[in-house]
């Protein structure tokens, strides 16, 4: 008896006549999440529709992400340039928000900060240098 199985006889997506899972909405993009568990540092992310953090980034880059969500209990701290942010975790750094920041009754933003709009529930906190309008060219 041969208890070692072949890895070619399993199905696999997109091979052994296995459909692919279809986008129901291509125009809303996916969601990259990084898990409550994650700790990454010195990263350089980009092209993200969404970028959910429940986890934690350091000294990371974040570059042409639509919405940007920090969970409560995630935290961010660097750069990034995004179109949207919704802070109910931790953000620090340098901030670019194009469109609106967000900021949840948990939430906490420190930094340098650039935004198009600003909403602050009540118990969200923003400290730093915020500036409002698009940034000089």
């Amino acid at each position: 008896m041969n208890d070692i199985l072949d890895p070619r006889s399993f199905q696999r997506p997109g091979l052994n006549s296995v459909a692919e899972p279809v986008v129901s909405d291509p125009s809303t993009g996916g969601i990259t999440t990084i898990s409550a568990e994650a700790r990454i540092e010195g990263a350089k992310i980009s092209h993200c529709h969404t970028l959910h953090v429940a986890g934690r980034l350091v000294d990371v880059t974040l570059t042409e992400i639509k919405v940007l969500e920090i969970a409560e209990g995630g935290h961010v701290e660097g750069t990034a340039k995004v179109e949207s942010m919704r802070v109910s975790g931790r953000a620090t750094g340098t901030l670019e928000i194009t469109g609106t920041l967000s900021v949840g009754e948990t939430g906490v933003v420190d930094g340098t900060i650039r935004y198009g709009r600003i909403a602050i529930a009540d118990g969200g906190s923003v400290t730093g240098t915020l500036q409002t309008g698009a940034a000089p060219q």
